[in-house]
């Protein structure tokens, strides 16, 4: 292997460091590849530790410098709370808000529990076998959700006020396997409200408001 007309196989010394200093590789499987006792600051700063001579206030500017390079200004939120006593979950979510608003952070949120989504997330997408099938601004979804997956999913929840007025929807079947999912709306086999339609074409994502979209073929 040559680089600028150079054996990098057979450098040594001084002139490997520098080679060192220019080449990274960007491994395939993180698990088995990065330490996961390391914090993503101190991973991406181990490089610069080991061939640069630096302080650690340049550490941590360079650093920073390099996050903001490549896009990090968006935050992946996958369960963050689901395992957490209940006590500590609301002490969690409140520090997450306070983060995003004090950092301008944004947040790509995956959960499955509908209260931690209606606090934290300002728009929302429902998901089925891996299709969005609802996606509109988080209060007007749960004020008015128009497709039936997400109905169920609201019906199915623990209410916040158990007198309050509920719409019941109970699903029928078993939830197909997203290896080989229904054709059509991969949802019709379970809809009540399914037409001959649902098994053939796959419904596309309609506007039906403003910022609220929903793919089903009776909008």
């Amino acid at each position: 292997m040559l680089l600028d007309g150079q054996d990098v196989h057979a450098l040594r010394g001084a002139a490997l460091t520098r080679f060192h200093t220019r080449v990274q590789a960007v491994f395939q499987d993180p698990w088995s590849s990065l330490n996961p006792r390391l914090r993503v600051r101190e991973t991406v700063a181990e490089a610069l530790v080991v061939n640069r001579r630096v302080t650690r206030a340049g550490k941590l500017e360079r650093v920073e410098e390099v996050l903001h390079q490549v896009g990090l200004p968006l935050i992946v939120l996958d369960e963050p709370v689901s395992a957490l006593d209940v006590s500590i979950r609301a002490q969690i979510m409140n520090l997450l808000k306070d983060l995003q608003a004090r950092q301008q952070l944004s947040f790509l949120l995956v959960a499955h529990n509908l209260a931690t989504v209606r606090y934290i997330a300002h728009r929302t997408a429902v998901m089925y076998l891996g299709r969005i099938v609802e996606h509109a601004d988080t209060e007007s979804l749960y004020r008015s959700p128009l497709h039936p997956y997400t109905k169920a999913l609201f019906a199915a929840a623990l209410p916040a006020d158990p007198d309050a007025a509920r719409d019941d929807m109970i699903l029928s079947g078993e939830v197909p396997s997203p290896i080989d999912p229904p054709s059509g709306c991969h949802f019709h086999p379970r809809c009540p409200f399914a037409i001959e339609q649902c098994s053939r074409v796959a419904p596309a994502l309609k506007a039906v408001a403003p910022g609220h979209v929903v793919s089903r073929h009776l909008y």
